[in-house]
């Protein structure tokens, strides 16, 4: 790999400057979206991404605003914030002239996914919804609340977060985020807002989930009914809810295919 193949930049994108990283200069057009309180450092290292072959793909983290290198200012937690982000994650692709684009999202980055491919629609031409899910039953309010207070989390949990943002970032923004879930449980049945988008998304869908997870949705609850025949689903057997950075050779192997199957011929 050269080192053109990977590179990191700013773009105005509405009222933010968006910090993006670029790997590879191939076909496939790839923007990927980050995780709650994530960044593209944390959830699309280059140890990760290296596993596409450059020449195939052209894979585009982002970091929505508020987080990471698109920031100040910090993010501002609210039930609608990941159809806001599906406006700057358009916004970008059009402005790098990357499109038609696959757009792929790890954990909340599921449901921006979900946002950007019924906005988006003959822009998008395939979704990947890694360990997501757009409801959330009364099981995952109350694990979010057990998990509201960083402090109490395991040292090993904290790190990976940590070695990007500061202990106050985190502590807060968590929980932040653990009250917007329990707003979503509360007063809009367990819907968050990407769940009422899912009936837009008219692309072929890759569902990618991690056997050991305890966080992501069952597939046959939150997607099969809506996306049908539109979708596939890839379960690794051992791995949790990070599990595409664990197994990336068998995550890079699946997304590979899955453009192979899904190609305009």
């Amino acid at each position: 790999m050269t080192q053109t193949d990977y590179t990191e930049s700013h773009e105005q994108i509405k009222d933010t400057q968006i910090g993006y990283c670029r790997y590879g200069h191939g076909p496939n057009y790839v923007l990927a979206i980050c995780g709650a309180v994530g960044c593209y450092k944390k959830d699309w290292p280059l140890k990760l991404l290296s596993h596409f072959p450059p020449d195939q793909v052209t894979i585009i983290g982002i970091d929505p605003p508020g987080y990471g290198t698109s920031r100040p200012p910090d993010r501002k937690q609210e039930v609608q914030r990941c159809q806001k982000d599906s406006e700057y994650c358009l916004g970008l692709m059009e402005a790098l002239k990357l499109e038609p684009f696959t757009v792929m999202g790890w954990s909340e980055g599921a449901r921006t996914t979900v946002h950007v491919a019924a906005k988006g629609k003959e822009k998008v031409n395939r979704m990947i919804v890694m360990a997501g899910a757009t409801k959330v039953n009364h099981l995952g309010a109350m694990a979010f609340k057990g998990m509201r207070e960083t402090n109490h989390w395991l040292p090993a949990g904290r790190q990976p977060y940590l070695d990007h943002y500061p202990e106050e970032f985190l502590r807060t923004q968590w929980a932040a985020l653990c009250d917007v879930v329990d707003q979503v449980h509360t007063f809009m049945g367990g819907r968050f807002p990407s769940d009422l988008a899912l009936p837009q998304v008219k692309c072929p869908t890759l569902i990618m989930n991690g056997g050991m997870d305890r966080f992501c949705g069952d597939p046959n609850v939150c997607f099969i009914p809506v996306l049908k025949n539109l979708a596939k689903v890839e379960v690794h057997a051992q791995g949790g809810h990070d599990f595409y950075q664990k197994y990336p050779k068998w995550f890079s192997s699946k997304v590979l295919e899955f453009f192979k199957s899904t190609e305009k011929k």
